[in-house]
């Protein structure tokens, strides 16, 4: 038997012996990282909501939530609560922040790799410590909802870093759509027949790229039925590559083109209108048009006239506000889609009643949580942690998602098909035929 034993470990023995040891101490780390933080989510979820007053009162009793099921998912778990009753759904979700910031206490995940690691001519105590102690910290997301039931949806699934911009994106949407880009559940689209956006965020923090993949989209899906006025009012040089495209009606870099612009698209938008209310339309759907105008204003401090100064300049910005306002309060359902933008949105920037008919947000980070509650009515914005990561609220809720990033090379590959000569105005020398410059929305009785 002795004999046996020594040739075992003359032989193989000493490496089954580590890869045993391995097991053993891959056994104890996920002993000791168990330990290390406690309690699970469950727990966690019934003790935050205790601690938060999340409780009714019944004679002796304390009741809360109770669970009554749970279900795993690509993106994380889902629970599912009773509440008692006296509780309701928005007692819950005043207290989000509460859940969010209560399960991301110290949490932190461990990689199997860092266990085979282990070098056992070392400490490997020391070694086994390090490992815990520098585990790395996953962020996780809470969502709410309530159908009779609380769904607690906790979101364990990373947002990328970095997302590159692939055409393969536009086999994901339909139509109207275009990609969004990634979030906890996977990848998203919005779909622009939700009606106007609202768009914020600061210098480089991913605004000016997501209205370039914002505008190639368009062209990309629908070229035939794409209008576009564009007004960037820090020189146009983002709008640039589109200038000649056969879609775009105008690019207006200062303030009196963007006057110039605007009036035009105010009466279009009021032949289309009485076109409707002649031919019994109640909106763009029911008048079986295909056609969309997009206006996209890049910065709209600098039309403010609440921020422009002289007398002259902050009537023609009072009359550019005027429309905006009339475009967001009458626009979506005649087929106008308003894109509304800021890089430091304040009250005096954000027109009040603009911003309410806009029922779309995408902001990406903000200086501070002040600018946050402009555009979002809540604050969050101000700590988004990297370029492209943005908040994307809807009237179906909020989520967080990493937009692509897309190269001017990609762009112009996208875009080149639709780019004409246009004729300089001063170049030209007679008034085009009235058939020639018939607006697109000008519709003949059959």
């Amino acid at each position: 038997m002795q004999l046996f034993i020594n040739k075992y470990l003359k032989g193989g023995g000493v490496m089954l012996f580590e890869i045993a040891t391995t097991s053993l101490m891959a056994g104890l780390v996920g002993y000791s990282y168990l330990k290390k933080n406690g309690l699970s989510d469950v727990d966690k979820i019934q003790k935050i909501c205790l601690n938060c007053g999340l409780t009714i009162k019944e004679g002796n009793d304390i009741k809360t939530i109770h669970l009554y099921r749970k279900k795993r998912h690509d993106w994380g778990m889902e629970y599912v609560y009773r509440i008692p009753l006296g509780l309701s759904f928005h007692d819950f979700e005043k207290r989000l922040n509460h859940l969010r910031d209560g399960l991301n206490n110290k949490k932190s995940t461990i990689e199997l790799s860092d266990l085979f690691k282990l070098n056992f001519k070392t400490n490997i105590i020391k070694r086994v410590k390090d490992i815990l102690n520098n585990g790395k910290y996953m962020q996780k997301d809470v969502e709410l909802e309530y159908d009779g039931m609380l769904h607690i949806k906790v979101l364990n699934q990373p947002l990328p870093v970095e997302l590159f911009f692939d055409e393969e994106l536009f086999s994901k949407c339909n139509e109207w759509q275009i990609p969004l880009g990634q979030t906890r559940y996977g990848f998203t689209y919005h779909d622009t027949e939700r009606g106007h956006i609202t768009l914020a965020g600061a210098t480089r923090k991913g605004k000016t790229v997501f209205l370039k993949l914002f505008i190639t989209s368009l062209i990309h899906q629908q070229p035939e039925n794409t209008k576009l006025t564009l007004i960037d009012l820090k020189g146009g040089l983002a709008f640039t590559r589109f200038k000649d495209l056969k879609q775009v009606e105008t690019v207006a870099t200062d303030l009196n083109s963007t006057l110039k612009a605007l009036k035009s698209v105010k009466n279009e938008m009021n032949q289309t209108k009485e076109w409707f209310d002649k031919n019994g339309c109640e909106d763009i759907k029911e008048a079986g048009i295909d056609t969309r105008h997009f206006i996209i204003v890049d910065e709209a401090a600098q039309i403010s006239p609440q921020i422009i100064t002289g007398k002259e300049e902050k009537e023609k910005a009072r009359q550019c506000e005027e429309v905006l306002s009339e475009i967001a309060r009458i626009g979506a359902g005649l087929g106008y889609r308003l894109v509304y933008c800021s890089q430091y949105p304040t009250a005096d920037v954000m027109n009040k009643q603009i911003k309410q008919n806009c029922d779309t947000v995408i902001t990406y980070k903000l200086r501070d949580a002040i600018a946050s509650r402009v555009v979002l009515d809540e604050s969050g914005a101000e700590d988004l942690p990297i370029p492209g990561r943005a908040i994307y609220k809807t009237p179906d809720g909020v989520q967080i998602v990493q937009t692509p990033f897309i190269t001017n090379e990609q762009i112009e590959k996208i875009i080149k098909p639709n780019i004409v000569m246009k004729a300089r105005k001063e170049d030209i020398a007679i008034e085009e035929p009235a058939e020639a410059r018939r607006n697109t929305f000008e519709l003949e009785e059959m």
